[in-house]
């Protein structure tokens, strides 16, 4: 069977996709040919035993945009229940909620009724290894080389990697990413030497690592007295925050430029949030004595500090984890997505019909209001694309891309 549309990955950015598909059915009374077609022929492919993807399974505390999510979730919808228990929950009403509570509370709920809506449209434990284009349509193999579904477009949703930068790669045996750092929950793998922890980067990650270290009882015969460094390369480290909190903590910025217009907050896409910006504003004010910040131009100038670590944690960003893809049986390396999640050929720097991606590692920076401060040039992912407008955006294509097809 050709499907109109298969996802690959069910993590937060492909329910992001299911629930904005939901959204638009609902709210046009009727008047949403394409988007049932799309709805009703779809594939979601999932390498995991379930939906909803690793958020919750991360040690820190963090803003997040669950209520953005669930208020954006329309009547009608199979997920308007779960909205209406989450936002009648007395812990959702503080802005700042552990992500094991809204995983508890919003993901596995969505998670659930994406399972019960879906169906055999969702298929757990389907691994797609390799994607082959041909003839304009997309066929996703397993690594055993099992066809797991053939559409006409296809979305990438498979979450990301970190990649060891060349500087470390000699010292790969002490090396970890942020990201496998930061859902440890045991010491097994970590290196026993002794040494200093150095934290490469000074993003909200690396101080997240850092908070570990220091109050996570997990680490506390690990990281006994060890100093923990955190190398900045930029020269501002950026807070979330309002511009009252700003004023009493003397935190820098451009009242033009760095301000939300949407919400008022002060660095609201880009800034630190809850524990990583309570341990930075302790180090900058000198109340935490354990962790120091050493600006970094380049890492050769700190080979000294790297060749005594005892752990070095990366915190430098993301790449997108995906299958190889093919088209006439040539290797492809696919990117670079547009505002509408449409992905490019890196070589020719070609759009390639029908492939669309979203979500950790192909980051898309939103236009209107949900960009938030125009200074912030980063990305948004996971559960952000769908109020964020990205996953709207992307499906107005899929429906431009159905419509040509039906012209020819």
């Amino acid at each position: 069977m050709t499907r109109s549309l298969q996802i690959v990955g069910a993590g937060p950015a492909g329910m992001s996709l299911v629930l904005a598909l939901c959204n638009r059915v609902a709210r046009a009374n009727g008047d949403a040919a394409p988007e049932r077609q799309i709805l009703d022929s779809l594939r979601v492919l999932e390498g995991g035993a379930g939906p909803g993807g690793k958020m919750g399974l991360y040690h820190i505390n963090a803003n997040t945009s669950a209520h953005d999510v669930v208020r954006g979730i329309a009547d009608g919808t199979p997920f308007c229940e779960v909205r209406d228990r989450y936002l009648e929950h007395s812990q959702t009403q503080s802005k700042l909620i552990p992500l094991a509570r809204v995983e508890a509370l919003m993901v596995q709920p969505l998670a659930q009724a994406m399972r019960e809506f879906l169906g055999e449209r969702l298929r757990c434990n389907a691994r797609v290894a390799r994607i082959e284009i041909d003839d304009g349509l997309f066929h996703s193999f397993t690594r055993d080389d099992r066809l797991l579904a053939r559409s006409r477009s296809l979305l990438l949703c498979c979450g990301a990697r970190e990649e060891t930068l060349p500087e470390l790669r000699p010292l790969q045996s002490r090396w970890e990413g942020s990201g496998q750092f930061l859902l440890r929950d045991h010491l097994d793998g970590l290196p026993d030497g002794d040494g200093p922890v150095v934290i490469v980067g000074a993003s909200h990650s690396a101080f997240s690592c850092a908070w570990r270290l220091l109050h996570d009882p997990l680490f506390e015969k690990y990281a006994g007295d060890r100093d923990i460094v955190i190398l900045q390369r930029r020269a501002r480290i950026k807070i979330r925050c309002t511009p009252d909190f700003a004023a009493r903590h003397a935190i820098e910025y451009d009242p033009e430029r760095d301000v939300c217009p949407y919400s008022g907050m002060v660095y609201r896409n880009g800034g630190l949030r809850k524990d990583a910006k309570k341990l930075f504003l302790q180090i900058r004010d000198g109340r935490e004595k354990r962790v120091r910040l050493a600006a970094m131009t380049n890492l050769a100038e700190h080979r000294d500090l790297l060749d005594r670590a005892g752990l070095i944690l990366q915190a430098t960003g993301f790449v997108a984890d995906l299958p190889d893809i093919r088209r006439g049986g040539v290797a492809l390396e696919v990117g670079n997505p547009s505002q509408h999640g449409e992905l490019h050929d890196l070589q020719s720097d070609l759009r390639v019909p029908g492939l669309f991606g979203m979500g950790l590692g192909l980051n898309i920076l939103p236009q209107g209001s949900p960009r938030g401060e125009a200074s912030f040039n980063g990305g948004i992912h996971g559960f952000q694309s769908y109020p964020l407008s990205i996953a709207p955006g992307l499906i107005d294509r899929l429906v431009e891309t159905m419509a040509m097809e039906t012209r020819h």
